[in-house]
């Protein structure tokens, strides 16, 4: 008897313009076919399946297009697919990191901002040099079982981490970080940078990368990001943000941008470059849309992921965006010829919890955005040790291999299932994602990263010594 074919309900077809690229989302498998064969494969029926070459079924099985299992043995054997996956995942991670929110406080009051409503109860605490030692000397072990120290990233994170009151606890950490070899970065409005420039740098013992974010042209951050007493930030960030690059501390700027802002992003460029900023080799820049996820703030000039870069590729600007930076993530596909291509069998670090945020309260979190929420809380860091809550497992639950609706998306392992926080606050389950429109946002970077390859490719062949383009891998 022969065997029934069917299309894997993990194929993803992405139109290239008269050919196709084939993406299976459980091996990663890419491959570029004649318009014809993807129609076949999108339309599924079996007349038309059977009528397909055996050479053609015989690849198509091999990459995991076509299968011969039922609906329900492919869902069951993925499950357990990305069940073992996760597993291994959790043993064999080495590296984490702390986030030391130093304290609540910020000298901004951006409208927007998701701690704001927290300033109020918890502005009185700041963290001290002692806890600091407690956590590196005696529960480090327990907070962060099985994480090698020399791999350990240290952030600093707030309000605002470089408030003067923050100094002795950020030169105590420091000095962890020279000792142990640990890295350390922050994200930080850098309007306070310059009151002690002497902790960034490169190597061990300085503050090695910043992100920090603009709300667009001078004008529009001034009126944006602002401190309580009105004064403008932008000129003193940025001049701020000189200060780190001559010091070879890398910068990551994030552009805060919705519908108001994103069409002046063009002048906002310039005055980067004006500035000596735009095109140093220590600056990276890139687009993200504002969002809400647990504070109640105006959201109704948003723009989603897809939204952001469409405007972004229509202003004609070389900017970093949603879909090219997921291009960028996804570009080692092409070149990969063996091993497991997809491994996102979660989202981010409240699942994985290798990486955890300790506020000034002993409190410890398993998302920055979550911190302040008294009912979020994983954990607790005291003079008694380390003491983990329920909630430290459930969060450790929060993977594919848990989540029904994920099991059965295409790019599932590409995803892995979306932020938490976003997805308990807008289905009300923490296991029930929130898709919105990121498998566009996927396939889109897909689609980008493949048109990256191929212009390289054709301008390789253009030289006296071409090297062949591969496609594909095994």
């Amino acid at each position: 008897m022969m065997p029934q074919y069917r299309v894997s309900r993990y194929l993803n077809v992405v139109d290239l313009g008269g050919t196709a690229l084939l993406f299976n989302g459980v091996n990663g498998c890419l491959d570029e076919v004649p318009q014809n064969l993807a129609d076949i494969l999108k339309a599924g029926a079996k007349a038309h399946l059977a009528a397909l070459k055996q050479t053609d079924i015989g690849a198509l099985l091999k990459r995991g297009h076509l299968t011969i299992l039922s609906p329900e043995e492919e869902f069951t054997r993925f499950r357990e697919f990305v069940s073992a996956l996760h597993k291994k995942q959790e043993l064999k991670t080495r590296t984490g990191g702390i986030m030391l929110l130093l304290s609540y406080n910020c000298n901004l009051a951006c409208k927007y901002c998701y701690q704001q409503e927290h300033r109020p109860r918890k502005s009185g605490h700041v963290m001290s040099p002692e806890i600091i030692e407690d956590i590196f000397d005696k529960h480090l072990c327990k907070m962060l079982p099985g994480i090698d120290r020399k791999g350990l990233e240290i952030t600093f994170y707030g309000g605002e981490p470089f408030l003067p009151a923050h100094k002795p606890a950020v030169h105590k950490a420091l000095e962890y970080a020279a000792k142990h070899n640990m890295t350390a970065s922050a994200i930080s409005n850098a309007t306070m940078v310059d009151s002690m420039p002497d902790i960034f740098g490169d190597g061990f013992g300085f503050v090695n990368r910043v992100q920090v974010s603009l709300d667009g042209t001078r004008e529009q951050h001034d009126a944006s990001r602002i401190p309580t007493s009105g004064a403008k930030t932008f000129d003193r960030i940025t001049n701020n943000i000189k200060l780190l690059l001559e010091r070879k501390t890398r910068v990551s700027i994030r552009l805060n941008l919705d519908r108001s802002t994103i069409g002046t992003v063009p002048q906002l460029l310039r005055e980067l470059q004006e500035k000596g900023i735009l095109g140093n080799k220590y600056a990276s820049i890139y687009a993200s849309p504002l969002h809400n996820n647990l504070a109640e703030v105006d959201a109704s000039n948003f723009i989603d992921l897809t939204g952001l870069s469409e405007k972004v590729l229509g202003l004609g600007i070389d900017l970093e965006h949603p879909v090219s930076l997921r291009a960028n993530e996804m570009s080692y596909l092409f070149s990969l010829e063996e091993g497991i291509g997809l491994r996102h069998t979660s989202f981010c670090m409240q699942t994985m919890q290798h990486t955890l945020v300790v506020d000034p309260f002993g409190d410890l979190y398993a998302c920055f955005e979550e911190a302040g929420y008294p009912e979020y809380r994983v954990g607790r860091v005291s003079t008694r040790g380390v003491e983990f809550f329920p909630l430290h497992d459930i969060y450790k639950r929060r993977h594919l291999a848990n989540m029904e609706e994920c099991l059965r998306c295409p790019v599932a392992l590409t995803c892995g299932g979306q932020c938490g926080v976003r997805c308990r606050a807008k289905t009300g389950n923490l296991f029930k994602p929130d898709c919105q429109n990121i498998k566009q946002v996927i396939l889109s970077g897909l689609k980008l990263a493949y048109q990256k390859k191929q212009q390289q490719a054709d301008k390789k062949r253009q030289t006296p010594y071409p090297e062949a383009f591969p496609s594909t891998h095994s």
